[in-house]
């Protein structure tokens, strides 16, 4: 499962018994769900010792409304909402799920798996559980305009594009630190960057698409000479 991304690891020992719990993911904890995405969840259950049973489960309390699961291959879905399977002696056994990002899912909108493994040391015995752990989770934007760096000399200016890819238009922008923002009506920015001033600036833009979907970007600005500002601190000179 080398092409997989980990999600989150438990572990629990019982005396000479263990058990060790692997959450992987086919998509990439580090970068944002999109609505009507789907990827594969896989649970992989390592027993050690010889246990009865080595059961693992994905809880439903923080896996939130955005996701929906399916197409179970050697999960169970419990009554409680827990997905849940298990690993017999000592084999391991590995358990995969779908999930669906839903269409109208917010934007921000948060999927944390919390999970729990457990020993059942013989046949009838009651199941000796650890803690939930959760560890990486996902979470849903609807766009992503990449940030943009810029460099100026003083007292240059640059005008930028009103559309971004994707079919976005600039909705609005921040006030930046140092220079002065000139907004057209046709959408386009103009950044005037200071006459006397050598070092950084930034500024914000925010983005929408046909439906108010939003998504901010940042700009940054090298004014100048960085060599006159070490460290990226601003100087002002006259």
């Amino acid at each position: 499962m080398s092409d997989w991304f980990p999600v989150v690891r438990a572990w629990i020992v019982q005396g000479p018994l263990g058990g060790v719990l692997d959450l992987m993911s086919s998509a990439d904890p580090g970068r944002p769900l999109v609505p009507g995405q789907e990827f594969t969840l896989a649970m992989t259950l390592t027993p050690s010792g010889g246990a009865y049973r080595t059961y693992g489960y994905i809880l439903d309390d923080m896996l939130g409304d955005a996701v929906v699961l399916g197409d179970l291959q050697g999960f169970r879905l419990l009554k409680n909402g827990r997905h849940a399977a298990f690993a017999s002696g000592t084999e391991p056994f590995t358990a995969t799920c779908t999930v669906k990002v839903k269409a109208d899912a917010r934007d921000g909108a948060m999927m944390l798996p919390r999970v729990v493994v457990g020993l059942m040391p013989f046949q009838g015995d009651k199941l000796i559980p650890c803690s939930g752990i959760e560890d990486r989770g996902f979470w849903v934007r609807r766009h992503s305009v990449p940030g943009r760096a810029l460099h100026l000399h003083p007292g240059a200016q640059v005008t930028l594009p009103a559309d971004a890819e994707q079919g976005l238009r600039r909705a609005g922008v921040g006030i930046p630190r140092r220079g002065t923002l000139h907004c057209a009506p046709d959408g386009t920015v103009t950044y005037q960057a200071p006459a006397a001033y050598h070092g950084y600036d930034f500024f914000t833009c925010t983005y929408e698409d046909q439906d108010g979907h939003s998504v901010q970007s940042e700009v940054v600005v090298h004014i100048g000479d960085l060599a006159l500002s070490p460290g990226a601190m601003g100087a002002l000179h006259g």
